[in-house]
């Protein structure tokens, strides 16, 4: 049996980054010079419910909502400095925080259902941030604030996944690991002070008993499992790179959680160093890519993180089967999240070894407490909705 783990709302509660997510979208609003206008739990719930999933994503297009209010309220049409560099990005933001003004709060929780029809019609792969990009524009065709929106926005949401690029994923990182590790991790200026949010603020989920009961089928072969989590990450264990950029988030729940450090991790930094080797992107590859899924699957029954990523990106692109997979033969999958969008992703993977005549069945465990506005998304990619990881559990292992 093979158990693939979300991370955050399935193994952690990760107020961690909601938190950030909340601070991040501040801050902006304070550097533009429009107060103090942030997101609320539920409306970080409904981008959730919805696919947006990533707060490097959700950070970008609430940001974005409140950079247009703000270019609206602009005595003139003028033009900010063009975001040309991300020097040119918070120079612009230091020219609209020079005239203070006060702007309507953005209908964040509208924003997220927007964005999130779109995900749902966009083809498998596509990414919030950018079908936002594309939205925003569209909303300002023929307005006079197009063209000075059209750099900034652009800055914003292109490449939100790139540290180097990405004024909000920046802030983001800045806030869940500290400046210090901030710092450390990526050789940047820290923007500002603050503890690590993700070792103040996060508590695991996972209680003891079904830990216990994890790691003892763990132990005697019955049950193969992975985490299969959007979180920044380190490479893959067999790889000795240069560790810049890579942070070890997803490490860092393994370690909150109480489970073991050998238990393989398919995350961010995982699939980043694997899409580099072929010349992509992680946002190519990470879920709901059906990439992430199939090497989830390949490394809980394994344990071998590289070798899984590279079969994957040879499954994904048709090519031969890679020996490992034979090794799930008949396996049944479980894969446990709190993504509509993610459960998706785990369908297509399995449909594609399937197709290759392996025979693997899939249960799709969606995990939201009662109330959750992702329950009814849930509902709908998911055979089975639980309250918690440990109700989960005790469904498929007694």
């Amino acid at each position: 049996m093979l158990l693939l783990f979300d991370v955050d709302g399935v193994l952690v509660h990760s107020r961690a980054y909601h938190l950030g997510l909340q601070q991040t979208v501040a801050y902006f609003s304070r550097r533009m010079g429009v107060g103090e206008h942030t997101l609320t739990q539920a409306e970080i719930d409904l981008f959730e419910a919805q696919a947006v999933t990533v707060e490097w994503e959700s950070s970008a297009i609430c940001v974005a909502a409140l950079l247009i209010e703000r270019l609206q309220a602009r005595r003139e049409a003028s033009r900010p400095q063009a975001a040309q560099t991300i020097e040119g990005f918070w120079e612009a933001l230091d020219e609209l925080a020079a005239e203070p003004c006060v702007i309507p709060r953005p209908d964040f929780a509208a924003l997220a259902r927007r964005v999130g029809d779109l995900a749902l019609a966009a083809p498998n792969g596509a990414k919030p941030s950018r079908l936002a990009l594309e939205l925003f524009q569209a909303d300002l065709a023929g307005t006079p604030w197009a063209e000075a929106a059209r750099p900034l926005l652009h800055r914003l949401l292109a490449d939100c996944y790139d540290v180097d690029a990405s004024p909000t994923h920046q802030v983001v990182q800045n806030f869940a690991l500290g400046h210090h590790g901030y710092q450390a991790s990526y050789g940047l200026p820290a923007h500002f002070a603050s503890p690590a949010l993700l070792e103040t603020a996060d508590t695991p989920l996972l209680g003891p008993e079904w830990r216990s009961r994890l790691l003892a089928g763990r132990a005697a072969g019955r049950l193969h499992c992975a985490l299969y989590t959007a979180r920044p990450s380190r490479p893959p264990v067999e790889v000795a790179d240069d560790l810049r950029g890579y942070t070890p988030e997803a490490e860092l729940a393994l370690q909150l959680v109480g489970l073991p450090a050998d238990l393989p991790i398919i995350a961010f930094g995982k699939l980043e160093w694997a899409a580099r080797q072929v010349g992509r992107t992680a946002m190519d590859v990470v879920k709901p890519s059906p990439v992430q899924a199939l090497a989830a699957i390949a490394a809980a029954r394994t344990g071998r993180e590289r070798a899984a990523l590279e079969a994957a990106l040879t499954v994904e692109q048709g090519g031969p089967l890679p020996e490992l997979y034979h090794l799930c033969q008949g396996e049944a999958v479980h894969v446990f999240e709190d993504s509509a969008s993610s459960l998706r992703a785990a369908a297509r993977a399995v449909a594609l070894l399937n197709a290759h005549g392996l025979g693997l069945t899939l249960v799709r465990h969606g995990v939201a407490p009662a109330g959750s506005p992702k329950r009814p998304t849930l509902a709908q990619a998911a055979d089975v909705v639980h309250a918690d990881i440990n109700a989960g559990l005790a469904h498929i292992l007694g």
